[in-house]
């Protein structure tokens, strides 16, 4: 089944759309939510969260890419569990790891950034990176792909993928520094 005609039962409120979105999206769901949390059965929690994430909130949202929008609400979903992980004292995965490397390029106050602003402005950012540098910061930081997994997926050496990561950082911290952002 089409997205457009999973979007269309979601909004009619029935339930064969959840069923589509486990059929067509399982796959992509469990890859972020494994990556993100290192734990096959959190991550089968986090699919379950998603997909009533997605039924609670389809309508009143109406996405015009699906998958994006699943993997927006899998990914968040992810996090949300590192979170209650780290206050229980359980440890965070690789998901606390790749956002403590970003934390001292995004030691601005991130929360009085308007959500929108804040996607358009990393848009622009991923945008000024070639190709392959982009593709090795979001499978990191996105999709939270370790290293070597990165290494392993674009035919580059570990340390080929660290630099690259290394100098996005620093293109991030200067890009934010432009944008008006004290770091």
């Amino acid at each position: 089944m089409d997205d457009g005609k999973i979007i269309v039962l979601l909004s009619e409120r029935d339930e064969r759309a959840v069923i589509e979105i486990q059929h067509k999206y399982r796959e992509y769901c469990l890859f972020i939510a494994r990556n993100i949390l290192e734990n096959e059965e959190d991550a089968k929690e986090c699919l379950n969260e998603t997909l009533l994430g997605i039924w609670n909130s389809v309508p009143p949202n109406k996405p015009k890419d699906l998958r994006s929008y699943i993997g927006a609400v899998c990914r968040r979903t992810a996090l949300k569990q590192i979170e209650k992980r780290m206050a229980e004292k359980r440890g965070g995965g690789r998901g606390e790891v790749a956002l403590e490397e970003l934390e001292d390029v995004l030691k601005c106050d991130t929360n009085s950034i308007d959500e929108i602003a804040l996607r358009d402005m990393l848009q622009r950012f991923l945008r000024s990176l070639s190709k392959k540098s982009r593709i090795v910061f979001i499978q990191k930081y996105w999709y939270f792909q370790t290293i070597e997994e990165i290494a392993k997926d674009l035919g580059m050496s570990t340390d080929s993928v660290k630099s690259s990561l290394y100098r996005s950082r620093e293109k991030l911290r200067k890009f934010l520094c432009k944008e008006g952002f004290e770091i």
